[in-house]
């Protein structure tokens, strides 16, 4: 299991009050087990299963290129991603936009070595932008005010554990993950 499963099934489980679940099948069944959802899509990212929690599908659509829907190469496919894909044009991206939209002192905070800025949901709505919010809460499910109150409690926490240099993987690094 890499950094990037045990940072999201972490963060989960202690933020999201999920259960410990059945951790065979690499991110997909870790994740559906601690959340109590199917898996997503067997032993990998690829399939992105029904029965796969909205909350993770929004992480990865946020982080990874090709988390939805049928496209993605498997977690190899999403930490490539990681760093120029996603939604929010993965992770430097996903930075890019907090501070574009006035809130980068609070996503340098979860990059940062020190204590983890909340955001609160109309915060990253702002960050996010409407049509990044209305693309996950259509592919996810999830009513926006549900969407954002998850993401909001999840994501400085997932940021932050997958920069634990303080700084953003390098391609490099993310690869090896």
């Amino acid at each position: 299991m890499g950094l990037l499963d045990q940072v999201i099934g972490n963060v989960i489980n202690s933020r999201m009050g999920g259960q410990q679940g059945g951790m065979g099948g690499g991110l997909g069944g870790m994740l559906g087990g601690a959340l109590g959802g199917g898996g997503l899509g067997g032993g990998g990212m690829g399939g992105m299963g029904g029965g796969s929690s909205p909350l993770v599908m929004a992480l990865m659509a946020l982080l990874g290129s090709g988390a939805l829907g049928g496209g993605g190469g498997g977690l190899g496919g999403l930490l490539g991603g990681m760093t120029g894909g996603g939604i929010a044009g993965g992770l430097g991206g996903l930075l890019e936009r907090f501070q574009q939209n006035g809130h980068g002192s609070i996503a340098d905070s979860w990059v940062g070595d020190g204590e983890n800025q909340p955001i609160a949901p109309h915060q990253l709505n702002q960050a996010l932008g409407q049509d990044t919010v209305d693309q996950l809460s259509q592919q996810t499910g999830l009513p926006q005010g549900d969407l954002l109150q998850q993401l909001s409690q999840v994501l400085p926490d997932v940021v932050h554990g997958v920069t634990p240099n303080g700084r953003l993987p390098t391609e490099a690094e993310a690869s090896q993950w």
